[in-house]
């Protein structure tokens, strides 16, 4: 089993310290699924600490290779507001537009009253 494929089963099966060390260098050489994984346990503090401009940082890169739900995420970060983020509509909806383009089906239509 790749550590790709063991990375996803720990994430899986909720054993955050090991799909972290596992998924984590997979996200740095360029992995946009690892990315987005890794940005998602920075975001909500699975098995790390809750370091919200850390998960922005990794939706990003995820975001930039055409990952949709890293798009959708940050989107969602920016639409509502999160530690040390402030709201800002037009970020989120150049996310949400982002997230579509990329075949994201369940971001907000419309983006944001």
């Amino acid at each position: 089993m790749s550590n790709s494929t063991s990375g996803l089963a720990a994430f899986a099966a909720k054993n955050y310290l090991d799909a972290f060390k596992l998924l984590k260098p997979i996200a740095e050489r360029g992995d946009a699924e690892a990315q987005c994984i890794v940005a998602n346990m920075y975001h909500l503090g699975l098995g790390l600490e809750r370091d919200v401009l850390e998960a922005v940082k990794w939706y990003k890169k995820s975001a930039q290779q055409g990952y949709g739900v890293a798009s959708n995420n940050l989107a969602e970060i920016f639409a509502i507001g999160d530690r040390g983020i402030a709201t800002d509509r037009t970020k989120a909806e150049k996310w949400y537009q982002k997230a579509k383009e990329q075949r994201f089906l369940h971001c907000r239509n419309p983006p944001i009253s």
